[in-house]
């Protein structure tokens, strides 16, 4: 049978009875579980932020991932009710443009590629949505994705597509906007800051409703 020690009371003083004999014995287990005590919270300790790391560090199935460059590092990262990051990129047709430039417009910046299929799903949602806002301050930036200019002006062309596509060759801005997955989209008012951001293909509703909303408010 396992020796227990139990503690009873007489006269206000404590002694001890059963298997544990004596203060000698006692003060020698009790560093025992202490010590298993503090091996046991290490464990647990270990186990959860283990699972957290891994969990906040996962690729996001189906999405595209880049290396980022050493610039991008320096720029903030994308969080809505905070300013844009600021990037210049030049378009098919070789115009340079600046996000910080379009200060006093609505701006939709989509990150995407002629080989992505929800990319390609919602790209005439979106011509829809220029031409019914552009009259009113609204604009397009489709940031393209390491892709060839002649491959993307092939793409818009055939598809009707006339709003601004610029060159994002080295994934810079892909990766200082943190698009893990295409298309990733990210609404500015008119003050460049950003109001909203979607990962992954948005219905009409969500634009018409989005940039409507947008628009009617004053710089």
């Amino acid at each position: 049978m396992e020796k227990v020690a139990i503690l009873s009371h007489t006269d206000n003083n404590r002694r001890w009875t059963g298997g544990l004999h004596g203060a000698r014995d006692i003060l020698e287990y009790m560093p025992i579980i202490h010590l298993r005590r503090t091996w046991d919270a290490f464990l647990i300790t270990t186990v959860v932020l283990g699972s957290a790391f891994i969990w906040m560090t996962r690729a996001t199935p189906g999405g595209t991932v880049v290396a980022p460059p050493a610039a991008a590092a320096t720029l903030p990262a994308p969080f809505t009710n905070h300013p844009a990051p600021d990037f210049t990129l030049t378009t098919i047709d070789g115009t340079r443009v600046r996000l910080s430039d379009l200060r006093g417009q609505v701006v939709l910046i989509n990150i995407w590629a002629t080989w992505c299929p929800p990319c390609r799903a919602e790209m005439p949602v979106i011509q829809a949505a220029y031409e019914r806002f552009h009259s009113r301050g609204f604009t397009v930036l489709a940031v393209n994705q390491q892709e060839d200019a002649t491959t993307i002006q092939a793409y818009l062309r055939e598809n009707g597509l006339t709003f601004p596509a610029l060159l994002d060759g080295a994934a810079e801005v892909g990766v200082a906007y943190q698009a893990r997955a295409l298309p990733s989209s990210f609404f500015v008012d008119r003050r460049g800051i950003i109001r909203a951001i979607y990962r992954g293909p948005m219905s009409r509703g969500v634009i018409d409703g989005t940039i409507e909303h947008l628009v009617a408010e004053t710089p």
